[in-house]
């Protein structure tokens, strides 16, 4: 499906990812719309409907998601599993009333079970619980997996399932309490630089693994998941490269020009000792690699935030 002159809603539109996914939609002729909290609640049925009737999407991108840090989670998981589920719910079913042609779903790496063979692969997402504290987020997607398969077969109602890497690149979120490895990596290496700190000392080992996706190669495979007819199955989004923590970190202390020790506090810990994807899947549906490499990621994403330092 051709996306010129198409129109597409993108819930969260205005978020980190949502205004890369924007720009890669309206780069391909689309009538981006990018909505949020405050124009339509998505847990509520009259506003779904409302959106729909206003809005007349041809494709909607589903990016909104009730979610946070490991405290969040812990303190929400009854209405972080509750919220994301009913937007998904909400907008399949009021999108099909309203004769939708395509749903786009972005799911989470939280809805694979712990105990998942690595590299992880699609095909493992159902034979365990998604558990910890992202647990019951990561239910919620994996049930909207499901939905999106079965509003295919009865309904006819296009859909796509992706799940992406841990996401990276300019305007993430460098707030404390937002921030994820990458943003919170750089901001304090910039800071111990700028302060002239002789070290810096970092959680747990530096030896647990993860994989990185920019945010601009995120995007471009959206959008070629929102123009393309693929079947509705989970589909990786990533690079396929694992790199440690240690690794990760020792990259950023060299890009922001920082020449003290690194040090690692092993009393603290390390979390979850590998976690990578299996991305054949994509490159056979949806033809995407990634493009970015990390080196050049993490230079783009320390020279924004040197111009856009968090106060």
């Amino acid at each position: 499906m051709s996306l010129q002159g198409k129109k597409v809603i993108v819930t969260g539109g205005r978020g980190f990812l949502g205004g890369f996914v924007c720009k890669a939609l309206a780069k391909r002729g689309a009538e981006v719309s990018p909505i949020g909290s405050s124009e339509y609640d998505l847990t509520n049925q009259s506003d779904v409907q409302r959106m729909y009737k206003e809005q007349h999407p041809d494709v909607v991108v589903h990016l909104a998601a009730a979610c946070g840090g490991i405290g969040a989670n812990v303190e929400n998981p009854a209405r972080f599993l509750y919220e994301n589920a009913m937007m998904g719910l909400m907008l399949l079913e009021q999108g099909r009333q309203h004769e939708l042609k395509k749903f786009v779903l972005i799911s989470t790496t939280c809805s694979y079970p712990k105990d998942a063979p690595l590299p992880l692969q699609e095909d493992s997402i159902w034979t365990g619980k998604p558990v910890g504290a992202t647990g019951p987020y990561g239910m919620a997607k994996r049930l909207l997996h499901e939905a999106c398969e079965t509003y295919g077969r009865q309904y006819g109602l296009d859909c796509a399932v992706l799940v992406p890497a841990n996401l990276y690149g300019p305007e993430d979120h460098f707030e404390e309490e937002k921030s994820h490895v990458i943003p919170a990596i750089i901001r304090r290496y910039v800071e111990a630089k700028d302060a002239g700190l002789e070290s810096v000392s970092n959680w747990g080992t530096g030896s647990p693994t993860r994989e990185f996706l920019h945010v601009a190669d995120a995007a471009e495979a959206i959008a070629i998941a929102a123009e393309k007819d693929v079947d509705c199955v989970p589909i990786n989004l990533g690079t396929g490269i694992e790199t440690s923590i240690a690794e990760l970190t020792e990259l950023i202390a060299s890009t922001v020009g920082y020449e003290g020790e690194v040090e690692w506090d092993t009393s603290k810990p390390d979390g979850q000792p590998k976690r990578y994807l299996d991305v054949s899947r994509c490159k056979e549906l949806l033809g995407f690699e990634a493009k970015i490499s990390l080196e050049d990621g993490i230079r783009e994403t320390v020279e924004w935030y040197r111009a856009n330092p968090v106060t």
